[in-house]
């Protein structure tokens, strides 16, 4: 089956001194998507202004367009993001998230609006390989004042291939400026997990049973030597 889809950021509104981050999970059934963009005040973009240029419903699926002209306001049957305001004092940081079906995600909005060509393949033999062009992101383009663009994407499977720019434990990170020129390109295989994931329950006590088998032994001999000195003595 193959699926094609853009994994990164959603902006709507040109604002001033903008950065994103782009935080996906990958599993094998869900790709949970966390988008935050925080943005400054400047004389021309004052707190109010910032307030209202982002929107409370966003839809999910491109499919859902915006009609900036109707009331922010829900519709029946549309799926949105769930949104987050957080006040930094000189500006805010707006969080955008969903957990969407892997087989679904080609239909996210993010989908649409990132890169010029990408790809996902979901394989027959349990990969799953991620592939975008290198010629930089369109959001640069589109929005002026678009500073810095930082994708995280963290998976608990092994991960065969990669050209991320940083690796920290099981996150890979890619970090686009307006000259950026790169891609992602991952090869994750759904059916190893990373050495880097948590040790689960059965892994410890796998470890720890014959740990405690051999600690149980030398207690053992110790108290029969104990033992058996004290027998001695007292002939």
């Amino acid at each position: 089956m193959k699926v094609k889809c853009l994994i990164l950021v959603f902006i709507i509104f040109m604002v001033c001194g903008c950065t994103a981050e782009v935080n996906l999970d990958i599993s094998k059934d869900t790709v949970s998507e966390s988008v935050s963009i925080t943005a400054y005040q400047n004389a021309v973009y004052t707190k109010d202004i910032l307030r209202t240029s982002f929107r409370d419903y966003i839809p999910a699926f491109a499919k859902d367009l915006i009609m900036d002209e109707a009331p922010d306001v829900p519709l029946s049957g549309v799926l949105y993001y769930r949104k987050n305001v957080t006040d930094l004092g000189n500006g805010y940081r707006f969080n955008y998230s969903y957990d969407f079906d892997t087989s679904s995600y080609e239909e996210a909005r993010t989908v649409k609006e990132a890169f010029r060509s990408y790809n996902i393949e979901v394989n027959d033999n349990n990969t799953i390989s991620i592939s975008t062009d290198s010629s930089g992101l369109i959001y640069f383009d589109n929005y002026p004042e678009l500073e810095e663009v930082t994708v995280n994407i963290t998976t608990d499977y092994l991960v065969e291939e990669n050209d991320a720019d940083k690796v920290l434990d099981n996150t890979y990170t890619w970090v686009f400026d307006r000259d950026s020129k790169k891609s992602i390109n991952m090869l994750i295989n759904t059916e190893v997990m990373s050495d880097s994931s948590p040790t689960s329950f059965l892994d410890i006590n796998g470890i720890l049973v014959p740990i405690a088998i051999i600690v149980g032994i030398i207690l053992l001999v110790i108290i029969f030597i104990a033992l058996r000195n004290k027998i001695n003595n007292k002939i």
